[in-house]
This record gives structure tokens, sequence and C-alpha cells, in this order.
């Protein structure tokens, strides 16, 4: 018969497992560089297959344990919730449209994984931003070897058609990347001046990166990314992203949402042509946009789910796969239910502006504001949206709305 001692206690597992979990850094750093590294790089084009197939295998993994941790906890975050209702919605239309339903799960898990993670480690923000940070300084560096060690890619005067850029695959996915490493890089100089160390080299090469494979959107989006960076006041920052939200919705709504329609008023012919200098159809982005329009007319409230090249192809536009523009491809994923969760999701995330007083999360809702621009042109991977937007709702200054779950014991 055993005898307990009176100062011996019962060892609770799960208490342990979360101590553990939010003491050590690497195990969350592997995970968030995984993550990060499967939603920038192609790794297809460097024709090592197994490593692809291993990033996508950790990603998974990750999703799943991080997945264990979160509801051990007992409570959920609101924005959590809505996050991972807006994946679940996306795969349920993709299922039911029997369109590409692996690819759509794989965003499903990255996202969720992003959104516990940051809500799991929020206590924890600086490891937190410093591993989006690294992961992504990691990957620009990586490009631009790639980029010199390939200058078939840009010293051509072509290049603009052709593929293998290891950053998104092609010269203007490469933008968003880049600017999440700039714009992360910057707002850890928060912690340390160290860190300018790494954020020198990640913006110098990025604008070099930039101009050399001539991507003018990009380059634009990093110089007014820097500019509101050089702002003194945090009062004229905000004022800055509230005017560079406003004319992101302008432009949407004004030019993007008219399609080919925009070429039928003279005022917009002048500003457009005359003003900016600019084609009238965007590098035939207008076709696309209107072809994005007549499809969504067919499936206004549940889209079409997650679809591919394939999928572009034979219903919009030969010109280009996808409609260049993130909320059209937002409106062909999901129609106007994922959309309107969409917009639920930015006003939790820009509702919290107002009361923002540290300038590195002033910084990355600056770096938001930017890409959101950049996106009336171009569609990136949700994932890198999420990476932001939680990266601010789950800043240390705010006190994010929390209900329980019931877990098991």
């Amino acid at each position: 018969m055993s005898i307990q001692s009176e100062t011996e206690k019962p060892i609770n597992l799960s208490r342990l497992l979360r101590f553990n979990m939010h003491t050590i850094s690497w195990l969350p750093c592997l995970m968030i560089f995984a993550v990060v590294v499967n939603v920038s790089a192609d790794i297809n084009v460097l024709e090592l297959s197994l490593l692809s197939y291993l990033t996508l295998a950790i990603v998974l993994l990750s999703f799943a344990f991080m997945l264990f941790l979160y509801f051990r906890q007992g409570v959920a975050s609101w924005f959590v919730l809505v996050a991972v209702a807006f994946e679940l919605f996306l795969l349920t239309f993709t299922i039911i449209s029997g369109n590409d339903v692996k690819s759509s799960f794989y965003q499903a898990c990255s996202v969720a994984f992003i959104v516990m993670a940051c809500d799991y480690y929020k206590d924890r923000y600086h490891m937190l931003l410093s591993a989006f940070a690294i992961a992504f300084s990691i990957c620009v560096y990586l490009n631009f070897f790639h980029l010199m060690s390939h200058p078939d890619l840009w010293i051509i005067d072509d290049a603009k058609s052709i593929r293998g850029y290891l950053l998104g695959g092609n010269y203007n996915q490469m933008g968003a990347r880049l600017l999440c490493a700039v714009g992360l890089s910057v707002a850890c100089l928060h912690y340390s001046k160290w860190w300018l160390l790494n954020t020198i080299p990640v913006i110098v090469i990025s604008i070099v990166t930039l101009v050399i494979v001539g991507s003018m959107t990009s380059l634009t989006g990093v110089i007014v990314f820097l500019l509101l960076c050089l702002i003194p006041s945090r009062q004229l920052l905000r004022i800055g992203i509230i005017s560079l939200v406003g004319a992101t919705i302008f432009f949407q709504v004004f030019v993007c949402f008219q399609g080919n329609g925009i070429g039928q008023s003279p005022l917009a012919v002048y500003f457009i042509e005359d003003v900016l200098g600019k084609d009238i159809t965007f590098t035939n982005r207008t076709y696309l946009w209107d072809a994005a329009s007549k499809v969504v007319m067919e499936s206004p409230f549940f889209g079409y789910g997650y679809v591919n090249g394939d999928w572009y192809f034979s219903h919009m536009s030969s010109l280009a796969i996808g409609p260049h523009n993130y909320i059209w491809n937002v409106l062909i994923n999901g129609g106007v239910i994922l959309l309107a969760l969409f917009t639920y999701i930015c006003y939790l995330v820009y509702s919290k502006l107002p009361s923002i007083k540290e300038r590195n999360i002033l910084y990355i809702i600056a770096l938001i504001s930017v890409m959101f621009l950049m996106m009336t042109m171009e569609s990136y991977p949700t994932e890198l949206i999420f990476i932001l937007l939680s990266l601010v709702y789950f800043a240390p200054y705010t006190k994010p709305e929390q209900i329980s779950v019931t877990t098991a014991s």
C-alpha cells in the first residue's frame, strides 16, 4: 500500500504542457517559419518537390498541434472564431461547387494556425512579431540569391512574361512578400536598434529586387509605406492611414467595380491617361474586372469556392489568371457572404486604430493599408492578409473579446 506525502501533489499534465509551450521559443518559431515559407515561396521552381511536401506537412502538423493547445486553454477569441468561420464558409462553398477542395483545406489550416497562434502567444508578442519578421526576411534573402543566380529572369527584355521567381512564382506576387518583410522588420525596431542590421539590408534588397524585375506597383507600395513611417506624429500617421483606406475604397468602387465601363467616362479617361499617365485598361485589368463581374452575377451570394487557374481560364479570361483584384477574388470565392465576413474582420482591426499608441503597431496597420491599395491591382494570398490583421488585433495594447468554450477535461 503506497502512502502519498501531504506535500506531494498530482501532476496536471495539461497545465505542464501549456507552461512549456509558453516558455519555449524554438517550436512556435519553427511553425511560423514553415507557414511563412509555404505561403511566400514557390519551392517548386527549385525542383525540390520533397522540400515542398515537407514544408506543407509541417504546416498541417502545426495546425493540428496549435488546435489542441488552443482549445485546451478553454477560451477563444471572437476574432479567431470569425476568421475560422470565414475559412469554413469558403471550404463549404468549394465542396458544394466541386472546385479545388484540397487547396481550400490547406489555406483554412494555415489561416486557422495563424490566428490561433497570434492569440495563444499574444502575451509573448515580442517573440511572435520577431518570428514573423525573421521568417519573411529569410525569404527575401533567399529570393535575392535565387534572382542573382538566375539572371535570365530579369536580363531578358520580356522578363515580365517569365515565370520561375521564388517569391510568389512571378514578379507581380513578389511585392507583397517583400512588403511584409520590410514592414515587420521596421516594426521590430521598436524593440532594439540591433534590428537595423536586418531592416536596412531587407529594405535595400527589396527595392533593388523590385527595380530589376520592373514591378513598379510593388515598388511604389514599398516607397509609400516607408514615407508613412517617416511621419513624426502619431496623429498625422493615423490621418495618413485613414486617407489611404479612403483612397482604396474610392478606387475600388469607382474604378475596379466599373470594369470596362470606366472607359466611357471622359473625366476618368482624362484622369487616368493624362494625369496618372496610365493605360485606361490598367494593362488589361479592366477586362478581367468586367469578366469577374459577370461570373459573380451568376452566383452573387455563395460564389464558386476556391478556384484554380484552369477555372479562371474557362470561366473568365485567358489574358491572366484571376481578376487581379482581391475584392473581386473574394466575391468569386464566396459571394457577398464571404465579403461581408471579410469586411467585418477588417472592421474589428481598424476600429482599434484610434486607441493605438505604439508606433510599431501603427506601422503594421499602415502596412495593411498599403497592401490593400496594392490589392486593387493584384490578389495576394489570404494567409498574408491574416498574418498582418492578427498581429494588429492581438497587439499588447488590446484586450480582445473572448468567450468560453467547452473542452475535454
